[in-house]
């Protein structure tokens, strides 16, 4: 027997017209209860045993769902939803006056500032499950590598307006600038995940990365 097809209550409607917050709110939360549930299937067993629908039911959603916020497990693992298109920074502002490092470095705060990394049980997991599974190595290289080069645009752009460092050498400066940002943010999910009392926000740990990568680069031995 066909499932039926109830008609969309016009109230709720309303309501989440008023409250797209909300809406928002709710979509985030959906899309990272399926992101988890396929994380911890995939720690408990081998990611080509895992189906959808097991992925759904500890999530507590349909499989129709599941393929509203994630095109496959693989990305359900690696929290890629297609519901909020892909991870890429803003586009970033010149200011005058200031070193376009700490400008790129601000902005990703910011932007790190609104993302929900979950726990760092949670990201301990993917990492393990990532490793084990090359394909997933793969395409978290693929993501972290188009990021990058969304961000070297930025720079360029950015030490364009700037106009101190020569034309000549503007795309190796840009990129010496995303490999000092990239570390910074390795550095403060480090010791973010390494935090385990009175665990301070992620910006926090930026804000201390930054300057211990700063510090480190000025060395000379």
């Amino acid at each position: 027997m066909p499932a039926t097809r109830l008609a969309p209550d016009p109230a709720v409607a309303a309501r989440d017209d008023e409250h797209p917050g909300l809406r928002e709110r709710k979509k985030r939360e959906t899309a990272r209860a399926i992101e988890v549930a396929a994380v911890e299937l995939a720690a408990e067993h081998p990611l080509t045993e895992i189906t959808i629908e097991a992925i759904s039911a500890r999530a507590d959603v349909t499989s129709r769902t599941f393929f509203n916020y994630y095109a496959s497990k693989e990305d359900a693992v690696l929290g890629l939803s297609k519901a909020f298109g892909p991870p890429l920074v803003r586009p970033i502002d010149y200011v005058p006056g200031q070193p376009v490092l700490d400008t790129v470095i601000a902005s990703v705060r910011d932007e790190f500032a609104s993302i929900d990394f979950g726990t760092p049980e949670l990201q301990a997991k993917r990492r393990a499950v990532v490793v084990e599974n090359p394909s997933l190595l793969v395409r978290d290289f693929q993501t972290m590598g188009d990021i990058e080069e969304s961000v070297a645009v930025q720079v360029m752009r950015l030490l364009t307006e700037e106009c101190r460092v020569p034309e000549a050498s503007r795309e190796s400066h840009a990129w010496a600038i995303v490999v000092l940002v990239g570390s910074v943010i390795r550095l403060a999910t480090r010791t973010w995940s390494q935090e385990t009392r009175h665990r301070r926000p992620i910006t926090d740990h930026i804000d201390d990365a930054r300057d211990l990568v700063i510090a480190a680069a000025r060395l000379r031995t």
